[in-house]
């Protein structure tokens, strides 16, 4: 794509409309594992592979609107880097929440657009790191809190990530 930067308005409405897309995934993917047994059978597979084909979709949006260089590529990644966070993430918790928060936090730190001079990827992997946390501890104790805002704080957190950021850097050379 370009080097040019990309504005503020159109990181966040990239942030938001892949937190859309992420959203309406993390619902479909829950209520698959919280679907009760219709007639003796659970029916829950087309809403799992629903909210599962769902999940590059929200990486990509993110990728193509925040005009990653390599949006494909920022795709592939981060669904990858998103299994490999999610799935340990969920054996530690023992919630299927926690690990979507910290997978979709993870993918979205690759697929969001990182430009050196004005981002910090350990400003957004701490981010995404307290979001999770923040998450797990929000299910234990106000569960439909915790479950109302999972799918919508990682991929915001990444974004707040680079605000403080920018303006950490903004202080610091004036």
């Amino acid at each position: 794509m370009t080097d040019e930067p990309i504005t503020a308005r159109r990181t966040w409405l990239a942030l938001t409309f892949a937190t859309v897309i992420a959203a309406g995934s993390s619902a479909a993917m829950l209520l698959a594992f919280l679907s009760g047994k219709v007639d003796g059978q659970t029916q829950s597979g087309g809403l799992l592979a629903l909210g599962l084909a769902a999940v590059p979709f929200a990486f990509l949006v993110l990728a193509f609107g925040s005009k990653h260089p390599s949006p494909a590529a920022a795709t592939v990644v981060a669904m990858l880097l998103s299994i490999v966070v999610a799935v340990p993430v969920l054996a530690v918790a023992r919630d299927v929440v926690t690990g979507m928060v910290a997978g979709y936090g993870a993918g979205g730190v690759i697929a969001l657009r990182f430009d050196p001079e004005r981002h910090s990827r350990l400003g957004r992997w701490i981010s995404v790191g307290v979001v999770t946390a923040y998450v797990f501890v929000l299910l234990r104790t106000v569960t439909e809190a915790g479950l109302l805002a999972g799918p919508l704080l990682p991929l915001f957190a990444v974004g707040v990530a680079d605000l403080f950021t920018e303006r950490k850097r903004r202080i610091v050379s004036s």
